[in-house]
């Protein structure tokens, strides 16, 4: 994936090559075919192109007539309803040169006229005013950081870390919140630096009078309700959407791929781009991880209740395509510590799935090797095609209380008179009850910090986000889009760093509008079982023991097992966490280690322990990494 990097100097012009310079020395190790940078009076902009995508100029722009500097990066997927609104002369067209075009032709409004994943940027000489755009969805990037020296912005983070005035410091208020997770949406523009700040997915930000302000252009929440006389209806209209989707997402110069774990999400994206493949006489590659420990997962008490070992599922859907060319990995020669550190070093930030760090980077480590230049994710899917559903706000029906009759009590009878009476009692009861409030008090995070970030302490002002009177589905729908940013700009970096493009056809921007415009109730069938649009599209091509497998599989199934067995490594780290001054500050180290002491005589540890005491251990190897 390209990526753009830019300054405007308010004052000192001729410092701008070398601030350009110093930005690329940062990510000129990763993958690239080439870089060039363009400068007009006091605005500069870098464009390192990584060669996934063939159809991308190899340079910014500028326009003596118009006296735009421009670039562009990312992929447009509407090229024909795009030609034919600009012109037949552009039929044969780059990327890049549709994406100028339609910013000439229509301005600022060219985002509305846009499908696929992409950024632009531009700044226009004549007012003075520089725009930068970010598509809806996708796993596109862009940071940006202001003083009164100028603004800087690049699509990875490390461009703006390089800056010789920037000075590294810890947002630790970011850093609180999405360690315990608490109200961790708040600012979906924050990052774990203070003053650099990422554009949030379907927003563009426009720099004038060196004053900044930020749009979001995109509200799919706003998109009228369609109806259809059955549900099968939706589900074929979804089929259609998603199929094109990944059709145009299969268009490279290298080969594609897809991760596939087995789950309804992956398994639909990759059984319909192998059959398009088909008439390609190309097979699907797919990558998947599986468990290294399998006779211990198979006697883990875990798999009463959670699927530990997804090959048999992944193997159906092999079977049932006949055209996918599968790779498992249970990636032996990785160790956990080793994703932890290397996924800080891609991401430059922690993540909250840090027991996933490891095999997340794997395939992607793989697939590179084995030539890979594109690869379809499925990342999406439970905020569209598989999308549970909110099954309190069924409309009560016949059916429904004859299947589960004291269900249907409990929901459309007691629960509503109750709320009705008892609304704040019953709101502020349910939130101080929470999971989370127990997460965040059991994530080894020094108390002192949770009391000055208020976290756990009382109830926040945004309690009235749990709307438990709400009867609006685009609510749940929303907050899929706030939680995606953070895929987005993961994806991103991991894209830069293996020299592969992710794409996410399940959240398409047409599939995404789709899926706001259809009612809770198509999620269900007449006995208020969910998931059911996905059941319903893929019926009769994915085996019924794939689609409507009750349980869910677990990540990660086996990393007690496997941590276990690299007990030195862990160890070893948590000493080094536990001599650092940073990372003491805001992790308590000590409760730590001998949580992790306990846990190596244990006999038996639940994945979630492990889980979160391998993301405490993140964090504080990132804050010993770059804060000590």
């Amino acid at each position: 994936m390209d990526i753009l990097s830019g300054c405007w100097q308010y004052y000192d012009p001729g410092s701008i090559a070398s601030t350009l310079k110093k930005m690329y020395s940062a990510f000129k190790a990763l993958p690239h075919i080439s870089y060039n940078c363009k400068t007009i009076e006091f605005v500069g902009f870098g464009h390192l192109v990584s060669g996934t995508i063939s159809s991308v100029n190899n340079a910014p722009l500028y326009l003596s007539g118009e006296r735009l500097l421009f670039a562009a990066q990312g992929r447009v997927d509407n090229i024909d309803k795009l030609t034919k609104d600009l012109g037949a002369e552009f039929k044969n067209s780059s990327g890049s040169t549709l994406l100028l075009q339609a910013y000439i032709k229509w301005g600022k409004d060219c985002v509305h006229y846009l499908r696929g994943d992409w950024n632009i940027v531009v700044f226009n000489c004549n007012t003075e005013e520089l725009f930068i755009a970010q598509s809806p969805t996708g796993y596109t990037s862009i940071y940006y950081y202001q003083d009164n020296t100028g603004f800087y912005f690049s699509s990875s983070i490390k461009g703006i870390l390089q800056l010789p005035n920037y000075s590294k410091q810890l947002n630790e208020t970011h850093f609180m919140r999405q360690l315990t997770l608490w109200d961790r949406n708040r600012c979906e523009k924050d990052t774990f630096y203070n003053n650099i700040f990422s554009l949030p997915l379907a927003h563009s930000l426009t720099v004038k009078n060196r004053r900044l302000s930020i749009e979001r252009y995109w509200q799919p929440q706003n998109i009228a309700k369609r109806t259809y006389k059955n549900k099968q209806d939706y589900a074929d209209k979804m089929t259609e959407l998603l199929t094109t989707a990944i059709k145009v997402r299969l268009c490279s110069h290298k080969p594609v791929a897809s991760t596939l774990s087995g789950g309804l999400d992956s398994s639909t994206v990759s059984y319909i781009a192998a059959e398009l493949l088909k008439s390609q006489q190309k097979k699907l590659a797919t990558f998947s991880h599986v468990p290294l420990f399998t006779s211990d997962t198979a006697r883990d008490i875990e798999k009463k209740k959670s699927i530990l070992d997804e090959t048999p599922l992944i193997e159906e859907v092999v079977r049932a395509s006949g055209n996918i060319r599968p790779t498992l990995l249970n990636s032996s020669g990785y160790s956990v510590l080793n994703g932890l550190k290397d996924f800080l070093h891609i991401y430059d930030a922690p993540i909250h799935g840090a027991s996933n760090a490891f095999w997340f980077l794997d395939i992607y480590k793989q697939s590179k090797e084995a030539g890979i230049g594109v690869m379809l994710t499925g990342e999406g899917g439970n905020g569209s095609i598989s999308f549970a559903g909110a099954r309190y706000m069924l409309p009560p029906n016949l059916s429904g209380f004859l299947h589960s009759p004291l269900w249907f009590m409990r929901n459309h009878i007691i629960k509503p008179v109750a709320k009705s009476l008892f609304a704040d009692y019953i709101s502020k009861r349910s939130y101080n009850r929470n999971d989370l409030k127990k997460y965040a008090l059991n994530i080894f995070a020094q108390p002192f910090m949770l009391e000055k970030c208020n976290i756990g302490a009382t109830i926040p002002e945004n309690t009235q986000s749990l709307k438990l009177n709400s009867r609006d589905i685009n609510q749940d729908k929303e907050l899929f889009l706030h939680l995606y940013n953070t895929r987005s700009l993961v994806g991103a970096a991991c894209g830069h760093y293996y020299g592969i493009e992710l794409r996410d056809p399940t959240v398409d921007q047409d599939v995404m509008e789709y899926f706001f415009s259809i009612p809770n109730e198509v999620f269900f069938d007449d006995r208020h079982n969910n998931r059911m649009l996905v059941k319903r599209m893929m019926r009769g091509k994915i085996p019924d023991s794939v689609l409507f497998e009750k349980r869910k599989g677990l990540q990660s199934a086996d990393i007690a097992y496997r941590v276990k067995a690299q007990s030195d490594e862990i160890t070893a780290a948590i000493d080094t966490i536990n001599r650092s001054a940073a990372a003491n500050h805001y992790i308590n180290t000590t409760e730590l280690a001998k949580t992790w002491l306990s846990y190596s005589k244990e006999s038996y540890i639940q994945p979630y322990q492990m889980q979160r005491l391998l993301k405490a251990l993140q964090f504080a190897l990132f804050l010993q990494i770059n804060f000590d």
